[in-house]
């Protein structure tokens, strides 16, 4: 689990308290990348890995992703929201916990046009971190567009236990989108980065979860039920 950087660190982890903000992100990277040889604090080791993961040329590694992964933690806002298993079938659209503004469920529309029945969960890591796709699956619809509402989005369709999940990704930056329609991804595949368009207050992952593809359920609830 991780503090927030910055502020609160002290009363949310105290065994966190006395580290630097670098160590923190350490900590967060030898957490979401086991494999990679980095332990938790070890700030040079922090360099070693991602320098280990950007010498990756193999533009179709898996390392690739990690090496993406591992430049996004150098700069994104981290939280104690949550903790991705790396290895999981299922994980959360970032690799470590990050900072959420606007939760699922009822609320005060932030702006004009907003929603007051919040149909998904606002992550805030800061513009521009890659997004990863929560689980396999086909993508359904991707529109690259800003037209207003979700701005520049990506729905992608998942079989989990037998049964229709499907992931959205809104207000992505533009150019950013790593997919196209009917392609099959990965789970952790980078789908776009993180933006500010369509109907938005700022940077951030707007992310919907449907059953059956079209029942919305609380992102955060279903991701801390299955991702493991």
């Amino acid at each position: 689990m991780f503090a927030v950087l910055g502020i609160g660190v002290a009363t949310s982890l105290p065994a966190m308290a006395l580290l630097t903000e670098e160590q923190v992100r350490a900590t967060a990277v030898a957490e979401a990348f086991p494999d990679a040889g980095a332990a938790r604090g070890d700030v040079q080791a922090l360099d070693r890995v991602e320098s280990d993961q950007t010498a990756v040329v193999d533009r179709e590694s898996p390392e690739v992703t990690a090496a993406e992964q591992l430049a996004a933690v150098r700069s994104m806002r981290i939280a104690n929201t949550f903790t991705n298993n790396p290895r999981g079938a299922i994980q959360w659209p970032f690799p470590v916990g990050v900072p959420i503004s606007s939760w699922f469920g009822p609320r005060e529309a932030p702006t004009a046009g907003a929603s007051t029945n919040h149909l998904g969960v606002d992550f805030t890591p800061g513009e521009g971190v890659p997004i990863q796709i929560i689980a396999d699956g086909v993508v359904r619809e991707v529109v690259l567009g800003d037209n207003g509402g979700c701005g520049v989005n990506v729905t992608i369709d998942h079989m989990i236990n037998g049964a229709l999940v499907s992931s959205k990704y809104c207000h992505m930056q533009r150019g950013s989108v790593q997919v196209q329609a009917g392609q099959i991804v990965k789970v952790a595949d980078i789908v776009g980065k993180v933006g500010n368009t369509g109907v938005s207050t700022g940077a951030h992952l707007h992310l919907e979860i449907r059953l059956n593809g079209t029942e919305p359920v609380d992102p955060y609830a279903w991701l801390k039920a299955n991702a493991s």
